[in-house]
């Protein structure tokens, strides 16, 4: 019998593999968001954009952004592999430009507002500490809360 969850994460992680070895102007532009349901997809795609100038000049600013959904065990395995520890929900590689989300995540629209824009301050301040990721990131909850849809279920 075959396991969707695993199917899913299967796929997920081809899409990692392969997006380590394609050139970066390849992925330059838009956000790419893997295991988001459309509505999760149009509100990180949202608050991803209204980030866009924070973002401008940093490192590999100019290499797509990825954001990847996974169903919690499988999170929780990734997380390991990366020596982040100590997060429950979510965490960054700001080398890759990955964000990496917990499915528990988007339960909510609050849990996910706050998440992702946390690790969108740790891009925008390029920092490992919490404080000043947490600085960056009330500006972008205030902005994400006007502009972006709030339905994600």
């Amino acid at each position: 019998m075959r396991h969707p969850q695993s199917l899913v994460f299967w796929k997920c992680m081809q899409c990692l593999i392969v997006s380590c070895f394609l050139p970066s102007a390849v992925w330059a532009g838009d956000p790419a968001i893997i295991g988001a349901t459309q509505q999760q997809e149009r509100f990180l795609t949202c608050v991803l954009h209204i980030s866009d100038h924070d973002l401008r000049g940093t490192p590999n600013s100019n290499d797509r952004l990825t954001v990847v959904i996974l169903e919690h065990q499988k999170f929780l395995e990734i997380r390991g592999a990366f020596h982040a520890h100590k997060t429950k929900l979510a965490f960054s590689s700001l080398l890759a430009r990955r964000i990496y989300l917990s499915t528990r995540v988007v339960r909510d629209f609050e849990t996910l507002l706050r998440c992702i824009t946390h690790e969108l301050g740790h891009f925008a301040t390029q920092s490992v500490y919490e404080g000043n990721a947490e600085l960056a990131a009330d500006r972008l909850r205030k902005t994400a809360r006007q502009r972006c849809p709030s339905e994600v279920q």
